[in-house]
């Protein structure tokens, strides 16, 4: 194939294109220090019972080390369920399933889904708490995301 010299300047230059968006990709994927949790959160409403499964992944460059996550689900004022998950480290890029919080009640009812996320990252302890209103829905997934430099 024969290019024109214009021809060869457009894929010099969509070339450099492509190469500056691969090289800010990789740096922000992997070099950029910085914290980046997610916690996607998913509720379920069957025969077989009500039940919340979480899962905590450290999108981040960083590790995150001392990693508690307390998951309780209320009825108004009363707590039908808790449980506390200690991961400990999180290597950066890793996820780590919960295991199901099961609890029990009517499944019209209202509940508040309470998670506590507590950890160390260079700059110190932080604790960060997602709150969430369980309706009479059969199904419903929520996904929250801390985010730090």
């Amino acid at each position: 194939m024969n290019f024109n010299n214009q021809q060869k300047k457009i894929i010099y230059k969509f070339g450099t294109i492509i190469l500056a968006f691969f090289i800010i990709f990789v740096s922000y994927s992997y070099i950029l220090p910085r914290t980046e949790i997610e916690i996607d959160t998913v509720y379920h409403s069957s025969y077989s019972g009500l039940f919340v499964q979480s899962r905590i992944s450290n999108m981040g460059t960083e590790e995150i080390t001392d990693l508690k996550v307390k998951i309780s689900v209320w009825n108004g004022t009363k707590m039908l369920e808790t449980d506390t998950h200690y991961p400990g480290v999180l290597n950066a890029k890793q996820s780590v399933k919960l295991d199901a919080l099961m609890f029990e009640g009517p499944h019209a009812d209202e509940y508040d889904l309470i998670i506590t996320l507590d950890f160390n990252q260079e700059d110190g302890k932080k604790n960060i708490i997602y709150n969430y209103k369980i309706a009479e829905y059969g199904n419903l997934a929520w996904h929250d995301q801390y985010f730090s430099f």
